[in-house]
């Protein structure tokens, strides 16, 4: 196979970035590559921070908390979100909040205070006592597997003026198949109902097919049901190719 084409979604993000947006929600069917994109698309020296929610999520593990000492003393400790306010010498660095739906009342106010406008986002150490903003160059890509943005609670939404709908895999993520992988996972989905296959599925194929061959393979990863149209894909593919 030769070159893989970028896609427009990807496309769109790095123009987006590119151009200074700091507030993106990318949603869509997982597997695609969209935390990946949101970790490194645009990133400088220093790396991103990173939040998975959950309905236990809370305040404390996105801005910090007081932790015991070995001298049987706490001392506070700072969350994610604060740490990417600060970034490098107070300049910022990005956030990924990745299954931002799924997040917690508690943590949901949080995210609100965190992702509120540069003018507006402050916050008083509970240590120093002193009020912490967001450096400039501090940005939040949040991700979801979500199918439209208004399954996104709606005061969250309002603070991302770009949302990219993620149709396609993120291309390095494709580098990583096997070539003959490759049209089968830029197509995805599979069975009646048109279920899209997760690029995990399709590394864990390509892994291990190598010792127990593709029927086996397929089997195992893709199900009974959708093992014979994954290899009757790749008999396609290796014709066509």
């Amino acid at each position: 196979m030769g070159e893989i084409e970028v896609g427009q979604c990807w496309r769109d993000l790095h123009d987006v970035m590119s151009n200074g947006i700091g507030r993106v929600l990318l949603f869509g069917p997982p597997g695609t590559g969209k935390t990946y994109a949101a970790l490194y698309s645009g990133i400088g020296v220093v790396p991103a921070e990173r939040l998975v929610c959950t309905e236990e999520l809370t305040a404390g593990e996105i801005m910090g908390t007081w932790l015991p000492t070995s001298q049987h003393r706490f001392e506070w400790r700072e969350g994610p979100a604060i740490r990417a306010w600060r970034g490098l010498d107070g300049r910022g660095s990005r956030l990924v909040v990745d299954e931002v739906d799924r997040a917690s009342g508690d943590a949901l106010s949080t995210l609100l205070a965190i992702t509120d406008s540069a003018e507006s986002a402050r916050w008083r150490h509970p240590d120093t006592m002193e009020w912490v903003r967001p450096g400039p160059e501090f940005s939040v890509v949040m991700t979801s597997n979500v199918e439209h943005p208004d399954e996104i609670p709606t005061a969250l939404l309002d603070r991302f003026p770009v949302t990219i709908y993620i149709d396609r895999p993120h291309p390095k993520a494709l580098r990583r198949l096997s070539p003959d992988l490759h049209a089968s996972a830029l197509a995805g989905s599979l069975g009646p109902e048109g279920r899209r296959i997760s690029l995990r599925s399709f590394y864990a194929f390509d892994q291990l097919r190598a010792t127990l061959g593709p029927e086996r393979a397929a089997r195992l990863v893709f199900g009974p049901s959708n093992a014979e149209g994954v290899l009757d894909a790749l008999s396609i593919s290796a014709v066509s190719g």
